[in-house]
């Protein structure tokens, strides 16, 4: 089962690789020095100092993909996507219990949740894997330009939108306590550990030799580990290149995002074998998708999931900040959904490329949610997702230090609403700005779903894109 492989990976990279890096240990000196706000700085006390015990991580990962298969059974024929009803119920049940929710919060869930975390990206990267079988949606280069110039003003788009409408309601006071101390205290983003890429290398070669000599059974490790391996690579490469004092190479670390990397190798991981099997690409593919891309793209719901127990760890500092978070849900909802929905009427694109645009800014569980109430195709909806996604967390931050925006609340807001699940993934390295970015990854998804599915709010956002 690539489930049961996830798993062992995950128990190798859990002993061997992961870790948490020094600079959280020294935020929080500095963030306690600057005396911050009480509320503020128990929410950075919360940051993980040690590295959990195994037994905690692989537990809560358990614990965490089988809740989503039960949410899953529970919310179908809900109308609402069963992820983020779970991860609205798993929040309200951890509250709900008081000391015992707590409690297995920091023994169990946390700790599953950071491993589940940091594989997280790689779920995306499926859906770019099997663009190529996904039904075009723009058939010339005029129509490709547009699609474009939509996707990255878009982009640009919801995360000033977002920054400044937190901004506004921040108080003074808050935004500069955060500011003070984020460019000291922003902590290097840790990479796989090497270990982890050997065992994932033979597994490629062998299953692939073994595959391509007609023995079926060896496509599925393939596969996965295929998937997996170059995503582990590709996240030690950009780290590498991010270290580097050369700018260029900064630069070069920023685009080469590791899902990118990862779905570019896994490509030519099935081309290989489609040709030394002598079968097509798309039928391959097919088997691709079968066999590692839907078991993957599946733990997008437990990911949801871990993103809650963020959020539940954060609850106070969440409930200090409502103004901004409720400014941020707005500001994305607009701009996100019934702004793309303007851009793209406005640059003429065809009809198909319109409705695959509307959840751009949407994880891709509620997109396809979005997708169903709008009874279009999802498949092309989906890879726009994850490459509005890819972009946002290579060039998101960068973008929002640009704008000057440095305040943890308005950073993490901004990436959620505009980058979705992957841009939150990126801010695992930002711990004071995750929670609000998963926040605002939920909220907008959430608004935007029911918004698509009421008949009033969908008639309008139809109309505004002129389909």
């Amino acid at each position: 089962m690539p489930r049961t492989t996830l798993l062992i990976v995950a128990a190798w990279q859990a002993a061997t690789a992961f870790r948490v890096p020094a600079p959280v240990v020294q935020r929080q000196k500095l963030l306690a020095s600057a005396k911050l706000p009480a509320l503020r700085a128990a929410a950075a006390d919360d940051a993980v100092a040690e590295k959990p015990p195994l037994v905690p991580r692989l537990a809560g990962f358990a614990e965490l993909a089988a809740a989503d298969e039960v949410c899953r059974v529970a919310f179908k024929g809900s109308g609402l996507p069963h992820s983020l009803a779970g991860g609205g119920a798993l929040v309200a049940l951890l509250i709900a219990t008081g000391s015992i929710g707590e409690k297995l919060h920091k023994k169990l869930l946390a700790p599953g949740a950071t491993l589940l975390l940091s594989w997280m990206p790689v779920f995306f990267a499926p859906a770019l894997v099997l663009l190529p079988l996904a039904e075009p949606v723009v058939a010339t280069a005029r129509d490709a330009a547009a699609l474009a110039v939509v996707v990255f003003g878009g982009l640009a788009a919801s995360l000033s939108a977002t920054a400044f409408a937190v901004g506004a309601v921040c108080s003074d006071e808050a935004c500069t306590a955060a500011s003070d101390t984020w460019s000291k205290s922003r902590p290097a983003q840790v990479p796989f550990g090497s270990p982890l890429l050997k065992p994932l290398g033979v597994v490629t070669v062998l299953s692939g030799v073994l595959a391509a000599q007609g023995k079926s059974q060896f496509k599925r490790p393939y596969f996965v580990a295929a998937t997996l391996g170059s995503f582990v690579f590709g996240s030690r490469f950009a780290s590498s290149l991010s270290k580097s004092e050369s700018k260029a190479k900064k630069a070069l670390a920023r685009a080469l995002h590791p899902v990118a990397q990862c779905a570019l190798v896994t490509t030519v991981a099935c081309r290989i074998l489609a040709k030394a099997t002598s079968k097509t690409t798309a039928v391959t593919l097919k088997s691709y998708a079968t066999l590692a891309g839907a078991p993957l793209q599946r733990l997008l719901g437990a990911s949801v999931l871990a993103l809650a127990c963020g959020v539940y760890g954060r609850r106070r500092e969440v409930k200090e900040n409502w103004k901004a978070v409720g400014a941020g849900t707005i500001s994305g909802v607009g701009v996100g959904l019934y702004g793309t929905a303007l851009a793209a009427r406005a640059v003429q694109l065809p009809k198909a490329a319109r409705y695959a645009l509307l959840p751009r800014c949407i994880t891709s569980p509620l997109a396809v949610a979005v997708c169903t109430a709008l009874n279009t195709d999802a498949a092309a909806a989906v890879a726009l997702v994850v490459v509005t996604g890819v972009l946002g967390a290579a060039f998101g931050p960068a973008a929002l230090d640009a704008l000057g925006t440095k305040d943890p609340v308005a950073r993490g807001m901004a990436m959620g609403a505009a980058a979705h699940g992957i841009g939150t993934a990126q801010m695992g390295d930002e711990p004071d700005a995750q929670p609000f970015a998963a926040i605002a990854m939920s909220l907008v998804g959430a608004a935007s779903v029911v918004a698509a599915a009421t008949p009033a709010s969908r008639q309008l956002l139809l109309r505004a894109a002129g389909v």
